[in-house]
């Protein structure tokens, strides 16, 4: 016999969990500034965001963009619930345990040398649980001198995921390395709770699995709760429902978020258990307690009692509603490719009841986010099919020019082009195109082994400039010079991709003792009193950002970029929030300071931001012993501002 547990109906109570994500109380004062100010943004400049309350404080100077600049220091060195008795569990037993020390940490599959270590770390919570340690990890003091209040509001705005290859990098990093938890008093949530939250935003569901699974199988029903997200993402029905024994009960899903997770996840796992009246039973309790949610009620509906209601198709497609999609055997939306959140994009690109077609527009997503590489981007774009027609008249196809099938068609093109005057085209158009969509970086690794073929020659030179970005971006600097040669011969610059490839290449990879301050600083003054808006802006980005890499410029330069800082644009962080990460790089608190550049740079990315702030971000990353993070940062943020190579 099935045991029930509804509760009676005059009572009205329902089960949850834990709330997904915990509102957070931020505390603490900002850090003051003792340089004055040498760069205002332009008035009309809005900042990113209001001042968190955890920035907020008595008024501070900004900071200065002169040297030594941005702070670009040396661093200074419970019980257990039952089983339930029958197959079908209504909703989730009242059992909290406590979080536990964290007693294992487990390596990220596919990554090796990442010197993972195998130890027990006492007197901690199971917040301390980790996937990476050693080289990879950011080290198990990586909260030192940090209140844990304010590493929890840093987290609840982490922006992820981010169209920036370093900075999602730096996210993932940070939220799978197993360290000791901050001083002070946390939230009500717990930390690991929040960062298996943040993992399954920014699509690393896996990984937020095994984070949970590293933290022992005592779990707070904050935990539980992602692990079930987690589990569902991945269509894992066991462990999605396993996780319902360690959520406890909860009141009104109408306004409590937690309370309608728990009740949609308890009616999905009844219908995945074949308790389908139990099913109809809980979706009538859940209307009488005024849960508002007509795609759910249509999809268990039609899942549990064969009843098609009707819904409005979602504007995003969650992992429960993917879930419901699935045990209604309902097919998914026409633009699921365009509104999955990022959890299931690795999923549906497994499904093989989606179209080649829409896997395309969704592989594309994956790889702007990070979660998969150029090369597998590169084996999607080589599954659609196209006619001979289309592929003759490409540069005039009726396919739109900025859709996912036009980059298809581009890449097969590439793969089948002979002449040289046609390759040049087509890898012109793939970056410029690729470029806009914001797909630069994976388009240039998917199209490497063609790209790595081409041997640099005079017949090939208009295609220099295109070719030298995209080996600059992606840190193949002897290629890279192979084919800036084309672009410079005999050393002479000519026009302004030489000028601006020049600078990338000094950016990725230059010393910063090894240059000619003189000329470079004379080039830069140049560019600043051109009149040439684009042209002040990338050369006052460049000086920015060499400053804040560690170049020594002619103080003539920062007088320059004064008279030019109209022609200055991005976003503009709060004052406070700079302060904040010059701080935390000066005091060497490695993860303070990833959190708060991630915070700074935003979900655009290092290119979206004013250049100050960008600078303070690669400064403050040095600080802490993060060189080649750093590098890579400066690079995205001035090929942003760069018109060198576009195509």
């Amino acid at each position: 016999m099935t045991s029930s547990r509804v509760k009676p109906m005059a009572r009205r109570r329902f089960a949850a969990g834990l709330a997904l994500v915990a509102s957070l109380s931020a505390s603490g004062a900002a850090v003051c500034a003792e340089e004055t100010n040498m760069l205002q943004a332009p008035a009309d400049m809005q900042p990113v965001q209001p001042v968190p309350r955890a920035l907020a404080g008595p008024a501070v100077g900004p900071q200065s963009i002169v040297p030594p600049g941005f702070g670009a220091t040396t661093p200074s060195s419970a019980s257990r619930a039952a089983e339930p008795s029958g197959p079908a569990q209504l909703f989730p037993t009242g059992v909290q345990p406590a979080e536990q020390s964290v007693r294992v940490l487990g390596s990220v599959p596919g990554r090796s040398g990442s010197g993972i270590e195998i130890g027990s770390l006492s007197g901690v919570d199971a917040a301390t649980a980790g996937l990476l340690s050693g080289h990879e990890g950011f080290g198990a003091d990586m909260w030192r001198g940090a209140s844990r209040a304010d590493i929890d509001s840093y987290l609840s705005r982490l922006p992820v995921p981010v169209r920036s290859p370093v900075m999602n990098d730096l996210a993932r990093r940070l939220l799978l390395t197993g360290a000791r938890t901050p001083e002070g008093a946390g939230n009500a949530s717990s930390l690991l709770a929040m960062r298996l939250n943040l993992l399954i935003a920014a699509g690393h569901t896996q990984a937020a699995l095994q984070l949970a699974e590293a933290a022992g199988k005592e779990r707070s029903p904050g935990v539980a709760v992602q692990l079930a997200r987690a589990a569902l993402a991945q269509d894992n029905e066991k462990l999605a429902c396993d996780a319902l024994k360690d959520i406890p009960p909860g009141n009104d899903p109408a306004h409590d978020r937690m309370a309608a997770f728990s009740v949609k996840l308890s009616t999905y796992c009844q219908i995945a258990a074949g308790n389908r009246e139990i099913a109809s039973l809980t979706l009538d309790l859940a209307r009488e307690e005024g849960l508002d949610d007509p795609l759910f009620y249509s999809l268990a509906s039609e899942a549990a009692a064969g009843i098609t209601l009707r819904a409005p198709e979602p504007n995003e497609l969650g992992i429960m509603d993917a879930a419901f999609y699935r045990l209604a055997k309902r097919d998914l939306p026409k633009n699921t490719a365009a509104i999955a959140v990022p959890a299931l994009l690795p999923s549906l690109l497994d499904d093989p009841s989606i179209s080649a077609e829409q896997k395309v527009e969704m592989a594309e997503r994956a790889a702007a986010y990070g979660l998969i590489n150029g090369r597998q981007l590169a084996a999607f774009y080589r599954k659609p099919r196209f006619t001979d027609e289309q592929m003759a008249g490409l540069l005039t196809a009726d396919i739109p020019e900025s859709s996912s099938l036009r980059r298809a068609m581009i890449y097969q093109a590439i793969g089948s082009a002979v002449a040289a005057d046609e390759r040049i085209q087509l890898f012109k158009l793939a970056f410029a195109t690729a470029e806009t969509a914001g797909l630069y970086y994976p388009t240039v690794e998917a199209l490497y082994p063609e790209l790595s073929a081409m041997e640099p020659n005079a017949a090939l030179r208009p295609l220099a400039p295109a070719a030298t970005r995209a080996f600059i971006a992606i840190g193949e600097n002897t290629k890279a010079r192979e084919w800036f040669a084309l672009v410079a011969p005999g050393g002479q610059m000519l026009g302004r991709d030489g000028r601006e490839l020049s600078g990338l290449m000094r950016v990725a990879g230059g010393s910063a003792t090894g240059f000619d301050g003189k000329e470079l600083s004379a080039e830069i003054i140049a560019d600043l009193k051109s009149g040439v808006k684009s042209t002040q802006f990338y050369a006052a980005s460049e000086a920015m950002l060499l400053d804040a890499l560690g170049f020594k410029l002619d103080p003539a330069v920062w007088e320059a970029l004064l008279d030019a800082r109209g022609a200055l644009t991005g976003k503009v962080p709060p004052e406070a929030l700079l302060n904040r990460l010059h701080a935390a790089g000066a005091r060497d608190a490695v993860g303070e300071t990833v959190l708060l550049a991630l915070d700074v740079t935003g979900q655009a990315g290092p290119g979206s931001v004013h250049p100050r702030a960008s600078a303070q971000a690669v400064a403050s990353l040095r600080a802490v012993g993060l060189e080649s993070e750093a590098r890579r940062l400066a690079l995205e943020a001035l090929m942003a501002r760069s018109s060198a190579g576009r195509g």
